[in-house]
């Protein structure tokens, strides 16, 4: 009777330490706003390669992949909407995605949050750029507050000296 405990023990013990194995883990990426120096965190499936950098360029409205390639793959990235969207007006609309330059297709599904692109690279590949219409707020939390110190002094000073506005 013993040995059956120790069995069904030992099987359960194997099964449990091998799930982790095959399970496909989500990788976290920090992404620095140079401007503001907030971080956005970027979550990413990849194989056939490891990321070795990801970073904007506020100037090409972009989100920068550097990878090192092993062989054919994919890589898989959420890209939070505060971080980089495409946007015509108030509707979505379609990022455009470069492989070292050259335009490539790619899956994608959205939330209210984040927008989620899967994209396969053929080994080789060094660079992944996703380009948008947006990337992290134009106005940083500086500008902000420089806007409403403004507008606070000239209601203080209004109200102080009983200026008039006349139309």
């Amino acid at each position: 009777m013993r040995w059956v405990a120790y069995s069904v023990f030992a099987v359960l013990a194997i099964t449990l330490l091998s799930v982790p194995a095959f399970a496909q883990s989500t990788n976290t990426y920090p992404v620095k706003d140079p401007s503001s120096g907030q971080s956005y965190n970027v979550n990413y499936n990849i194989n056939g390669a490891t990321i070795n950098d990801i970073s904007i360029d506020t100037k090409s409205t972009s989100l920068v992949v550097s990878v090192q390639t092993t062989s054919d793959g994919s890589v898989t990235l959420t890209l939070p909407r505060a971080l980089i969207d495409a946007k015509a007006g108030s509707s979505d609309d379609q990022f455009f995605v470069l492989e070292d330059g050259a335009e490539v297709d790619f899956q994608e599904s959205k939330t209210d949050t984040a927008r989620t692109l899967t994209i396969s690279f053929p080994d080789g590949t060094e660079k992944i750029e996703v380009i948008g219409t947006q990337v992290v707020p134009e106005f940083g939390t500086l500008s902000f507050v420089v806007l409403a110190v403004a507008v606070l002094s000239i209601v203080i000073l209004s109200t102080k000296t009983r200026f008039k506005f006349s139309f």
